[in-house]
């Protein structure tokens, strides 16, 4: 992991779109180098994971009709046949069709993964597409405030939140916008963060990453 980025310090801004304060974000995640490689397969990983088996069809013993052989083997001219269930036949069974319990569910490295949110979330950085947002406590359940300070705060577009803990007026408020997306930090998804236009980070989310690097530097 190469870090290009030591300096990076955003304003942290309330949901009427005013500066409260100035955070640090740390280098680690927010100023490398973005490899390429390790988001593509995080993001190939991503999806495969959230594919479901929804795809049957029915074999031989699941075909409504008759076991019995339609005719002798031998002496009609007709082609030989044991069932009406055929696959052969028009309304018979499928031959190697999808059974329903197909698994599409693929793994990926931890430090690879690291590496693909790190990638994504620095090239976010970079494009200057990430705001901090004081607290996501809000002080109204209803949907036409949040639209609001969504314009307040400047955000169009896709937009994807990453909070600690979800505020019921927020949930509530929040849960109706369609170019919204929320995520709790420790469910990061990096095709999530990739298909937004700006990322929304909390202030305490910022906070308890850094406190994690300092950990990890301290050791």
């Amino acid at each position: 992991m190469n870090i290009i980025n030591n300096n990076i310090e955003l304003p942290v801004i309330n949901f009427a779109g005013e500066e409260v304060s100035k955070i640090t974000l740390a280098s680690e995640l927010f100023g490398v180098e973005p490899n390429e490689f390790a988001v593509q397969r995080a993001v190939r990983v991503d999806l495969s994971n959230r594919r479901q088996s929804n795809a049957k069809t029915k074999g031989i013993s699941e075909i409504s009709g008759s076991g019995r052989k339609p005719w002798k083997q031998k002496g009609t001219g007709r082609a030989r046949v044991g069932s009406v269930r055929s696959p052969l036949w028009r309304g018979g069974a499928t031959i190697f069709g999808p059974t329903g319990t197909q698994n599409y569910k693929l793994k990926l490295n931890k430090k690879e993964h690291a590496l693909a949110i790190a990638s994504v979330l620095s090239d976010k950085v970079a494009l200057n597409n990430v705001v901090i947002l004081e607290s996501e406590k809000f002080g109204s359940p209803k949907t036409k405030d949040f639209v609001k300070a969504l314009g307040d705060m400047k955000l169009t577009g896709k937009v994807l939140m990453v909070i600690d803990n979800y505020d019921e007026n927020f949930a509530r408020a929040a849960s109706n916008i369609k170019t919204l997306s929320i995520d709790l930090s420790d469910n990061l998804s990096v095709y999530d963060v990739l298909n937004c236009g700006t990322l929304v980070l909390t202030k305490s989310v910022v906070e308890d990453i850094n406190s994690q690097f300092a950990e990890e530097e301290a050791n």
